[in-house]
C-alpha cells in the first residue's frame, strides 16, 4: 500500500497534495466559495511516553550508548527537554563515531550541540563524583582528533537556557574505531 502511495506521489505533476482525497476536498471547498490554504501551519505536540535510564547512582542517571540511532537520540533529547532538572548524562562508548556514514558530526558533537552532558566510557571516577556532588559537568568535543575538556553542562529548553555549577579539569577522550 505504501509503495503504491509513494509511486503515485512521484508521478504527480503539481505535488501539492498528498492524496486524491485531499484534491477532492479542496475542490469541494473552492466550489463552496472558500479559499483553503493547504498545510500552511505546523504545530508542536508531545507524546506521553515513559523513559527508563540504564543506571542510577544516587540521584544521577546514566544512559550508556554504543550505537545511537536517530530515533533514540530524538527520544533522549525529548526526555532532557521535558525534564530540565533531571541529573542525567550519556556515557558514550565511541564519542568520535559519526552519526552516520555521510555525516561529519560525531556523537560527542551532537551532544554538545543539544546541551546534553556526556562522557567517554569508561566513566572517569572524578567525573561521576562531581556529578554526585551536584556539579553537572560534560566533556566538550574539540575536533575529531583533539582532547575533550570537562566543563559545566548546559541544558537547553525551548523557553530558556540554564547553566549549572562549574568544574575544570581536562580528560582525554580517544576518537576512533578501537574504542
Amino acid at each position: 500500500m505504501l509503495e503504491r502511495f509513494n509511486r503515485y506521489n512521484k508521478q504527480r505533476k503539481d505535488k501539492e497534495h498528498r492524496s486524491r482525497l485531499e484534491d477532492q476536498v479542496e475542490d469541494a471547498l473552492r466550489m463552496q466559495g472558500f479559499l483553503p490554504e493547504y498545510e500552511s501551519e505546523k504545530f508542536s505536540y508531545v507524546l506521553r511516553r515513559k523513559y527508563t535510564p540504564d543506571f542510577r547512582v544516587g540521584d544521577v542517571r546514566i544512559e550508556v550508548k554504543g550505537w545511537w540511532p536517530p530515533a533514540e537520540r530524538t527520544k533522549f533529547l525529548a526526555v532532557v527537554m521535558a525534564n530540565p532538572t533531571l541529573k542525567i548524562f550519556v556515557a558514550l562508548q565511541r564519542p568520535g563515531l559519526t552519526l552516520n556514514k555521510s555525516s561529519k558530526t560525531t556523537y560527542a558533537e551532537w551532544c554538545q550541540k543539544h546541551g546534553i552532558a556526556w562522557c567517554p566510557i569508561p566513566i572517569p571516577p572524578d567525573f561521576l563524583k562531581q556529578w554526585l556532588a551536584g556539579q553537572r559537568l560534560t566533556f566538550h568535543a574539540q575536533g575529531p582528533t583533539a582532547t575533550a575538556q570537562m566543563a559545566p553542562a548546559s541544558v537547553k529548553t525551548e523557553a530558556s537556557t540554564a547553566s549549572f555549577a562549574k568544574g575544570a579539569s581536562i580528560q582525554k577522550a580517544t576518537h576512533g574505531k578501537d574504542q
